[in-house]
């Protein structure tokens, strides 16, 4: 929402810290397969993207996106900590689905239009 308004787009820490992102539907269907076709009993199953994002990367794509004019403001890192990374190993997810996963930048533009109809922000 902060790209969309043009607003500054707050990042803790240098942005370095990495995480992984799963698109919605990626996350349903993985899950609905799993559950309906009864795979993996007693077992676990990472449901997630094992592309890893530093936060930075993954704020200047939405400005790219969203044709922004949003600055990038940098704060300290969280007092309790930030884990600098995170990254499941999904290849029992893929395996279910049978393909690959929704890439960052199409999920972020599927969620951003998604957003603007539903919203009506303009």
């Amino acid at each position: 929402m902060a790209a969309l308004n043009n607003e500054d787009i707050t990042i803790y820490g240098d942005g370095s810290q990495t995480r992984t992102f799963c698109y919605v539907d990626d996350n349903v269907k993985a899950t609905s397969l799993i559950a309906y076709r009864d795979l993996f009993i007693n077992d676990v199953v990472n449901i997630g993207n094992s592309i890893e994002t530093p936060i930075i990367d993954l704020a200047n794509t939405i400005i790219k996106i969203t044709n922004s004019k949003s600055k990038i403001i940098h704060v300290a890192p969280l007092e309790d900590g930030d884990m600098t990374r995170r990254c499941p190993d999904n290849s029992s997810m893929v395996e279910v689905l049978n393909r690959q996963l929704i890439s960052l930048e199409e999920g972020l533009e599927k969620i951003i239009q998604k957003g603007l109809f539903e919203f009506n922000i303009s």
